[in-house]
């Protein structure tokens, strides 16, 4: 039987942590200007514009896309990445974030790596909220050591999240593969009580748990050290395949956890990702812009293979920030949620994404390119 704590998050609980979150960097790190191009966003969003004024205000920029873990459900632990794997220089990064920086609330420092492996990210977070910009991280906490403790409180990092799945090693262990249960639980009590003796109030620390069938029996047991540790928030969220995963009704049977409603029939409400046809344009195509070591631009933080980019930020030149994002493919992910005609519209790989449910005057073109995008990813 599911735990009741699981089906409280799985259900709304995830949502409104992040609104949390997010609201709060809106609240720390606005200005005039920044909020003038948040309700611009939204409203062009609301109404599924296709050219758009409004600049990201989410910035997603990996420092690497190299990882010590091996987790069965990550494109980088499978080895199958199909992108070219780069350590992002300080350098670079301000290249890459600096023409957003105006707009930005936050920037996120993680999508396919462990960022923790790249030992200039101190750096970029510091440079980050020396802007005005709020920083978050995701981390495995396996590689950490307590120089790096002592580098993430003095960066000013602001938000981190610590995947940990499992109550104990034997569970953990199952799809954190080469993982240390018992260091990442040592390396979170230690930054904790260091963080705490120094008077900080940040990086608030989330324990993240993906809810898997093996391990949705130990969220209770979960909470009960997180709250030994100190942990500001423990949060268990939905668990999502692959998007290339060519076996997902086979990977939803292994790893789907029991009475957990909403990852094939949608509920007609805007959830986490991992569960099917939200009602809504797709929101990462209106507020983020996700930039990988490589200086290359993905359609969202979703999507990991390079064939399916959408712009290439030049390392040396001016980046123009509106004829990126208002480019044909951008363009062509946006039409697919609105009404208005786009003729010659180029097919992306948004055309075979299922998370967001396409307008009903484009789904008719869905299933032509569905299989051809499909024939492709099978080469």
């Amino acid at each position: 039987m599911t735990s009741p704590l699981v089906e409280k998050y799985l259900k709304k609980v995830p949502q409104y942590t992040r609104m949390s979150r997010h609201m709060w960097s809106v609240i720390k790190h606005g200005t005039p200007k920044k909020w003038h191009n948040l309700l611009r966003t939204e409203a062009e969003r609301k109404l599924r514009r296709i050219d758009v004024k409004g600049r990201p205000y989410i910035l997603f920029l990996d420092p690497c896309n190299y990882c010590n873990l091996r987790c069965p459900l990550c494109p980088t632990g499978l080895n199958d990445l199909n992108r070219e794997q780069a350590m992002l220089s300080f350098e670079h990064f301000k290249q890459y974030f600096d023409p957003y920086a105006p707009y930005l609330f936050e920037v996120i420092l993680h999508n396919w790596g462990e960022s923790f492996i790249n030992k200039e990210v101190y750096k970029m977070i510091a440079y980050a909220q020396s802007k005005n910009v709020g920083t978050n991280i995701s981390s495995n906490f396996v590689i950490v050591n307590d120089d790096d403790i002592e580098a993430i409180l003095d960066s000013g990092l602001e938000y981190l999240i610590i995947s940990l799945d499992g109550a104990d090693a034997e569970t953990y262990l199952k799809y954190r593969v080469r993982g240390d249960f018992d260091r990442v639980v040592e390396n979170m009590r230690k930054l904790i009580e260091r963080r705490n003796a120094r008077g900080q109030k940040t990086p608030v620390v989330e324990w993240q748990y993906i809810v898997m069938k093996h391990n949705a029996h130990q969220v209770d047991d979960a909470q009960r050290l997180a709250d030994d540790i100190g942990v500001d928030l423990l949060r268990p969220i939905p668990v999502g395949l692959p998007f290339d995963a060519r076996n997902r009704s086979e990977l939803a049977e292994k790893w789907y956890p029991e009475n957990v409603a909403g990852r094939t029939e949608s509920t007609r409400e805007e959830q986490t990702y991992g569960q099917a046809n939200k009602p809504s344009p797709c929101f990462y195509l209106y507020r983020s812009m996700t930039v990988n070591p490589d200086g290359k631009v993905s359609p969202c933080c979703v999507v990991n293979n390079s064939r399916y980019d959408f712009a290439e930020l030049d390392k040396d030149g001016e980046i123009d920030l509106d004829a990126i994002w208002n480019n044909d493919k951008f363009r062509s992910g946006r039409a697919l949620f609105s009404a208005d005609d786009f003729p010659n519209r180029p097919r992306t790989v948004c055309d075979i994404c299922d998370i967001f449910e396409h307008h009903p005057s484009k789904a008719r073109r869905k299933p032509k390119a569905a299989a051809r995008l499909a024939s492709e990813r099978a080469e």
